[in-house]
């Protein structure tokens, strides 16, 4: 199966800017009414949040240990690891938020499959930055 992981970076002044800046609006019936503002600057309509995570690095021990994380704990797929462009750790330290969104095109249900098709080139200017996006393959 293939898989593809988004790693994004933006700066807010707090971790609840961040929260609300990925938070859609529902109706009563829980039906999504309006896409978040990370949706829309992604051009994307909706995602599957269980898998999305957001991390707020308020400082240089929080961010050393984030990108640990990324290296040693977030994928369980070595491809992953190998595939981080060498620049990673310095690209994330330009940032308070990192958001970490995946997706897979498994036969049993795609999830997320819209970002397969993400173009960097093609992002609005107020879009959150993207430092990588890394597909490969495993179970």
């Amino acid at each position: 199966m293939r898989h593809i992981i988004t790693i994004w970076g933006a700066n807010f002044s707090s971790e609840e800017e961040l929260v609300a800046y990925v938070e859609s609006a529902y109706d009563d019936d829980g039906e999504e009414v309006l896409p978040s503002a990370f949706l829309e600057s992604i051009g994307h309509s909706s995602i599957d949040r269980d898998f999305l995570e957001l991390h707020f690095l308020s400082n240089e021990e929080e961010h050393t240990a984030f990108i640990q994380y990324l290296k040693s704990e977030y994928s369980s797929h070595d491809s992953f690891v190998n595939l981080l462009p060498p620049t990673m750790d310095e690209s994330i330290r330009s940032y308070n938020s990192i958001l970490l969104l995946s997706g897979n095109d498994s036969p049993y249900g795609a999830v997320n499959e819209e970002l397969f098709h993400i173009v960097k080139a093609d992002l609005p200017v107020d879009a959150p930055a993207l430092l990588a996006s890394i597909e490969y393959w495993g179970d």
